[in-house]
C-alpha cells in the first residue's frame, strides 16, 4: 500500500469573479436568498470573512489560497474542468480535486461540516492533512 502524501496547500475555487463590485453583487445573493457561490456561502458573510471560517483557517494548519473563477490557471482547469465551486489540495507538484460542487451544496453552509469533509475526502484519496492546530 502506498504511504499517504502529505497536503502542502489547499486551494478554494470560487464560483465568483474577483473585485468589490462582484463581491456586491454576492453579498446581494446572500440578502436576496438567491442561490450564489456555496463555498463564499460557507466561508464569508456579508462584511468579508466569517470568524468562524477564519478560526478554522487557523486550526487547519496548511496555507488556504482562494482562487476565483477568472484566476484559474490552465493547469488548475484541466483538473476541475467546470466544476466550481470546489477545493483542491496540492500535494507536492500533483493537484487533487479534494472537493466537488455536490459535496460543498452538502454542507449546507456550515463550516464545521467543511472542515470534516476536507480530512475526510483528503483521507479518501490518499492524503495526509496536518493535525489540527489549537486556536
Amino acid at each position: 500500500m502506498t504511504p499517504k502524501r502529505k497536503v502542502d496547500r489547499l486551494l478554494f475555487v470560487f464560483n465568483a469573479e474577483t473585485g468589490s463590485f462582484n463581491a456586491f453583487l454576492d453579498s446581494a445573493k446572500k440578502v436576496l436568498k438567491i442561490k450564489g457561490c456555496t463555498l463564499c456561502a460557507i466561508t464569508h458573510g456579508l462584511a468579508g470573512e466569517k470568524s468562524e471560517w477564519r478560526d478554522c483557517k487557523e486550526e487547519m494548519g496548511v496555507p488556504i489560497d482562494y482562487v476565483h473563477r477568472d484566476e484559474i490557471s490552465p493547469d488548475l482547469r484541466a483538473i476541475i474542468g467546470d466544476q466550481l465551486p470546489c477545493v483542491v489540495a496540492q500535494a507536492g507538484m500533483d493537484l487533487v480535486l479534494l472537493l466537488a460542487p455536490d459535496v460543498l451544496d452538502r454542507c449546507q453552509g456550515s463550516v464545521a461540516d467543511l472542515k470534516g469533509r476536507l480530512h475526510y475526502f483528503a483521507s479518501m484519496n490518499r492524503l495526509e492533512m496536518p493535525p489540527l492546530v489549537q486556536v
